[in-house]
């Protein structure tokens, strides 16, 4: 493999490679000839995804940057352009600048940090520019030539032109690539159906199509930045991939529209070297946005990580005493025509654990346990770590049969299966649960369904341990805990 030889790594394909190969030359050839139908003069296309293309396929899935991948690469572009009528002397030349380009790009992009590579940090674009700056120049060294001889170009104003092109196609096309999160995260993403909150969600994008329809009616140069507000709206209320593709699409448009005078603008001296400013201009403008979500992306998640450290113990990953009960409380209040369950869990003999295998055991013991029973529950369910070995489940819409139902096949779960310690050997753990239930239209609060549920616990422990006891929906006092 070519990573290999390149000393980079590379997850190993579970795909054939013939059939990687041809993926990647599908996907060049009809990236390739779409760009070849936005040729407005010439050769020259307004947009000309191929390249970004490829190279974020090849950073997403390493495994695809083999020699025959990238051979597919070079013979998806031969065949696009050569079925369009290219010379071939002509072709070969442009393609192997392309080619030049996308490896430059691939080498560097696997030299980032990883959380360069999908623009999850506020200076991730900036990276990202520079090395769009380094495929783009790599590129006009190695297809500078061509310029002279289509449009009759000297050395340097050849390099720019290929610089500007291939910098703006980068930037525009690459961060939709990186930050793309799946088709199944995609379409979990939508929503189910058309609602007042959809529609509020979505008054940032109508707001950016109706500035473009304005600057069309408008015209003139300075409406080529009326969107800039709507898409920094949009930067700031969407995900960092929905910002990129209305970004790409925004600047796809203004490529297309430009050459095509969809958007009128006043007779320019120089139409080739206006057009490489107005592209300049273009590339630099999709910075803004990009930074704008990425910071903002930034800023939600260490929201995030700040309010799971504050509402989920360190240790297990269960929420809190404090966060639980206060979520608890919330669901009674919210499922108050309906049946709420509440059970009562304590791991059974914890202190021979910790005094047998330490306190690392005894940590390895309590991971595995929320662990199991987090695999038992719903979504909808709350599950908190009491203190100690103690836990806590709340279960809206479940009766006193149901949740019994859900204790045993926790217990059942925990005793069938041996936990292996950090320090060597097996053990084998119970657990005791104590049950209550609050039916419909009850009026009983949530310190009294704790009450009951843990003298139902009790009850259970006293009763031998390893065992589902029932309590009353209303206790006097909870009864102290049995280790």
């Amino acid at each position: 493999m070519l990573t290999a030889t390149l000393g980079l790594p590379a997850k190993p394909s579970t795909e054939p490679q013939l059939a990687v190969a041809l993926i990647v030359a599908g996907i060049v050839f009809l990236a390739s000839f779409f760009g070849i139908l936005t040729r407005p003069v010439g050769f020259l296309a307004a947009v000309w995804p191929a390249n970004a293309v490829l190279l974020g396929l090849m950073v997403r899935n390493p495994s695809y940057a083999t020699v025959s991948g990238w051979l597919a690469a070079f013979a998806g572009y031969i065949t696009a352009d050569l079925l369009t009528g290219g010379n071939f002397f002509v072709t070969l030349w442009l393609t192997i600048a392309n080619m030049t380009g996308a490896l430059t790009g691939y080498l560097l992009f696997r030299l980032a940090p990883e959380s360069d590579r999908w623009l999850q940090r506020p200076a991730s674009v900036l990276h990202l520019f520079a090395i769009c700056c380094a495929v783009a120049l790599s590129a006009a060294i190695a297809g500078s030539g061509a310029a002279r001889l289509l449009f009759g170009r000297d050395l340097l104003g050849g390099i720019a032109f290929w610089f500007i092109t291939e910098l703006v196609n980068s930037l525009i096309i690459l961060p939709v690539l990186l930050t793309f999160p799946g088709f199944r995260k995609l379409r979990a993403s939508l929503p189910a159906s058309l609602s007042l909150a959809t529609v509020q969600h979505a008054l940032p994008m109508l707001v950016l199509v109706a500035s473009v329809a304005l600057a069309i009616t408008l015209g003139g140069p300075g409406t080529l930045a009326m969107p800039i507000p709507a898409l920094l709206w949009c930067s700031l209320t969407y995900r960092t991939f929905t910002t990129s593709v209305l970004t790409m699409l925004l600047c796809t448009w203004l490529l297309i529209s430009i050459p095509a005078n969809l958007i009128p603008l006043p007779e320019l001296p120089d139409p080739l070297r206006s057009l490489d400013s107005l592209r300049l201009g273009i590339a630099l403008m999709a910075l803004c946005p990009l930074t704008v979500a990425s910071i903002n992306a930034a800023r939600v998640e260490l929201i995030e990580r700040l309010s799971r450290a504050a509402n989920h113990d360190s240790l297990t990953g269960a929420l809190s005493r404090g966060a639980f009960i206060e979520r608890s409380e919330a669901c009674l209040r919210v499922n108050r025509d309906h049946g709420t369950a509440l059970l009562m869990l304590d791991i059974d003999h914890f202190k021979n654990i910790n005094d047998r295998f330490g306190h690392a055991g005894g940590d390895a013991m309590l991971k595995k346990f929320v662990r199991l029973v987090s695999h038992l529950l719903r979504p909808s369910d709350l599950f908190g770590r009491m203190g100690g070995e103690e836990f806590a489940v709340v279960m809206p819409g479940l009766d006193m049969i149901a949740a019994t139902s859900v204790a045993e096949r926790i217990r059942h779960a925990l005793e069938a299966q041996a936990l292996d310690m950090p320090s060597g050997g097996k053990v084998w753990a119970t657990v005791s649960i104590g049950v209550t239930t609050r039916a419909p239209g009850e009026q009983t609060d949530f310190e009294g369904m704790l009450l009951a549920a843990d003298r139902a616990l009790y009850e259970a422990k006293g009763a031998g341990r390893n065992m589902v006891r029932v309590g009353a929906q209303q206790a006097e006092a909870a009864a102290p805990t049995l280790n």
